[in-house]
């Protein structure tokens, strides 16, 4: 807009904030303490020091580039992040979400890595409001964030929940008379490939580490790589993505659906009646994870583990009234997760279009809140 709202200036960032780059410290570094470090990628450890009391916000540098976060207590800013050392007087949290509106790609000035130069940011202009609807942006556009965040906590206890039942009938133990796995699930079972020309396609990116849904695939043609339907669960094979966890539940596809996923997954089928749920939570278990990274093979660095190696997995045969019980647990929590996850793309969808409409001024904070007490 050529005219700005009353009170907004034409700046600089570096006039209104000022960046440091992050400080190293290597694994062996970090002592045991509720601190986070803060890399590029996000958090990367935990130490006992904290160079911020926070808020803060944190640019990755290096790698994911001007990637940012927002920090809420102590952090300690990596040596691959650019931190905000002074607010200046500005919000701290509306500094967060003008930086989250910025592309820095055009920045990059490594030449193999990508990085970002804090002196190269400082002077980019800025359209500035003052601090009181500094406050008003950030409260609104935050509504939204933390509702996304409650969903967030939501689906991890749910989860947490079921993870417990599914210890608690101890259906990952060896026990007596202990049944091979492929004995009750399938391993990579064949699927034809999908007759439309675009399909749902799950790339080892969108594969979470720590949860149980994919949250939004994306899309290609199903011209190859490994096929699964609702109910089967996909788990990474190559490392580092399978000591990672990398994992997921699908359940995202239309009725007789089939989605295409990457080459290096292992999808599992329960059969025979076994609840879809128990192949998921049995490849998130501790005794099989580590058997699969123990049964890895091939040259130090492109190591997998192979279908046929899981297949000799050993575990007790379920109970079946345990079995009716799990699932049935499982279905509810599973239908709350998914519930939780899709309300969170909408108030994500929201937020991101509503940013740029805020920070340029075109659209007022009372406009907006409209919409975001509609969407929470």
């Amino acid at each position: 807009m050529s005219e700005l709202p009353k009170g907004w200036t034409r700046t600089t960032i570096g006039d209104v904030v000022t960046l440091q780059r992050g400080f190293d410290i290597t694994r062996a570094q970090q002592r045991p303490g509720p601190v986070p470090v803060i890399s590029s990628g996000g958090i990367s450890g935990w130490h006992n020091e904290a160079i911020s009391d926070g808020p803060g916000v944190v640019l990755g540098r290096k790698g994911t580039l001007g990637r940012t976060y927002f920090v809420q207590s102590g952090y300690w800013p990596h040596d691959t992040t650019l931190w905000v050392r002074d607010f200046k007087g500005n919000d701290p949290r509306f500094v967060y979400f003008f930086f989250s509106a910025l592309d820095f790609r055009y920045l990059d000035v490594g030449s193999v890595n990508p990085t970002l130069n804090r002196n190269h940011v400082h002077p980019l202009p800025a359209v500035w409001p003052p601090l009181y609807e500094q406050q008003a942006i950030a409260g609104v556009l935050g509504a939204l964030d933390d509702k996304i965040s409650c969903n967030g906590t939501l689906a991890r206890l749910l989860e947490e929940r079921v993870a417990a039942l599914f210890a608690r009938w101890g259906f990952d133990e060896l026990g007596e008379n202990p049944v091979k796995l492929d004995e009750l699930l399938e391993l990579n079972p064949r699927k034809s490939r999908p007759k439309a020309t675009m399909a749902p396609y799950v790339d080892m990116a969108a594969l979470p580490m720590d949860s149980a849904l994919v949250s939004a695939p994306s899309a290609r043609a199903p011209k190859s790589g490994t096929r699964f339907t609702n109910g089967d669960t996909v788990m990474a094979r190559i490392t580092p993505c399978l000591e990672n966890g990398k994992t997921a539940y699908i359940d995202f596809l239309a009725e007789a659906e089939v989605g295409v996923g990457s080459t290096e997954f292992i999808v599992l089928r329960p059969q025979n009646g076994l609840p879809t749920y128990f192949a998921y939570f049995l490849a998130r278990s501790v005794r099989f994870r580590d058997f699969a990274v123990r049964h890895m093979s091939g040259s130090s660095g492109r190591q997998r583990c192979s279908a046929e190696a899981l297949a000799r997995y050993e575990l007790a045969r379920p109970d079946r009234g345990a079995l009716e019980e799990f699932a049935e647990q499982a279905h509810i929590s599973f239908k709350r997760m998914r519930s939780a996850v899709n309300e969170s793309l909408v108030l994500a969808e929201l937020r991101d279009v509503l940013l740029p409409q805020l920070l340029s001024g075109d659209l007022r904070v009372h406009e907006a809140d409209r919409l975001v007490e509609d969407a929470v």
